[in-house]
């Protein structure tokens, strides 16, 4: 099937955001589509790709060009995610984001979603062990696609930035919407990054 001009665009578009993200830690899809579009001199926004045409734009830059380095990386931010799993399970951790479908490169965080109707029970216990946390929030959209802010939970390991998102119990079965695929997130539970590792 041949591709429109139009098309062409957008794939260059995808092509250049998914560099942006993979080179410079962006991981805002937006600002790096916007970037590309300003880099190739693309001034109308209706030519944008989605996120998921940058997901997999990204995912064929990597495998090309980072392939073992970011095979490595990957693998040693979910044994780092497993770890705070382990630590968190009384809390029923998941695992999301970049570290999960395997896109995370050396700038990314681990996002781990935990459930508790009380924030503050989450951060005293992380106090009690000692772990310092800054506080911050998160907009996510929900089940019936508004968007509500959530606390986050912010440390370090390592040189890792790890993020603790706070949600009640009833999102526990219903997953937040993904931003890049408007679909509800994909979340892996402690067993799945188990086998992972």
């Amino acid at each position: 099937m041949r591709l429109t001009s139009d098309d062409r665009i957008r794939k260059n578009i995808a092509h250049e955001a998914a560099k942006l993200v993979a080179r410079e830690g962006l991981d805002d899809f937006l600002l790096a589509k916007k970037k590309a579009a300003q880099q190739l001199n693309v001034n109308n926004k209706r030519l944008l790709p989605s996120n998921s045409e940058v997901e997999v734009a990204l995912i064929e830059y990597q495998s090309l060009f980072h392939s073992e380095e970011q095979q490595q990386t990957v693998l040693e931010y979910r044994k780092i995610a497993y770890k705070t799993m382990q630590m968190l399970a009384e809390f029923k951790p998941l695992l999301v984001g970049s570290v999960l479908s395997g896109t995370a490169n050396e700038s990314s965080e681990i996002i781990i979603h935990v459930f508790s109707d009380s924030p503050e029970i989450i951060s005293l216990y992380l106090e009690n062990n000692n772990i310092p946390i800054s506080l911050c929030e998160r907009r996510l959209k929900t089940e019936n696609k508004n968007h509500a802010y959530f606390t986050a939970l912010k440390f370090i390991a390592g040189n890792i930035n790890i993020v603790l998102l706070v949600l009640p119990h009833t999102l526990q079965r219903n997953a937040p919407i993904d931003p890049i695929t408007q679909h509800r997130m994909k979340r892996a539970t402690i067993n799945v990054c188990k086998k992972a590792n």
